[in-house]
């Protein structure tokens, strides 16, 4: 046993970190917190334990994603995207740190109707690439540096053109190779 959950409650990701990370929870309707993963936020626990609450949700809302942040990089963004197609990078300096368990700031402004529900947060550099992948099983690669920077509080622009009924359903950053 890893984590003690609760009856309706699942694993999203698992990081192994340090005291220098931190960490960007991002929730479906927009909203983000980034916190410390140091031992005074985080407290070490054991492992039949629910652990501690990073984020507090409105009604209808829940968890998206949880990524890593590690400053040996520099110059990270945040590349969010909606099921309607469209999406934005915003720099990471924009999301102030905070504490954990709050309500956290806006992350993207979502309009429902028209763009969609947030689908991917990501913490990426400009020159990684995204993978689009859709509800018809498509995937579209796009280069980040050809995605619009904007702030926090905007809904992007088009990432993916879209056919009637078909939705984008993830976006991932393409992972990087090592050759030997």
């Amino acid at each position: 046993m890893a984590i003690s959950l609760r009856w309706g409650e699942e694993v999203v990701r698992a990081y192994r970190v340090s005291g220098n990370d931190e960490l960007l929870v991002v929730s479906k309707k927009g909203m983000a917190t980034r916190f410390a993963a140091d031992d005074e936020t985080l407290r070490p626990m054991g492992r039949a334990t629910s652990g501690v609450m990073g984020m507090k949700f409105r009604q209808g809302d829940e968890l998206l994603t949880l990524s890593r942040i590690n400053f040996q990089d520099s110059n990270l963004l945040v590349f969010t995207a909606t099921d309607g197609g469209y999406g934005k990078k915003t720099p990471l300096d924009e999301y102030r740190l905070q504490g954990r368990g709050g309500m956290g700031i806006k992350a993207a402004k979502i309009d429902e109707g028209s763009r969609g529900v947030v689908v991917s947060a990501l913490v990426l550099r400009e020159d990684d690439e995204v993978l689009a992948i859709t509800s018809a099983g498509t995937v579209m690669r796009t280069p980040a540096s050809e995605v619009r920077q904007t702030g926090r509080d905007s809904m992007g622009v088009r990432l993916v053109n879209l056919s009637d009924g078909v939705t984008v359903v993830s976006v991932t950053k393409r992972a990087e190779v090592e050759c030997e």
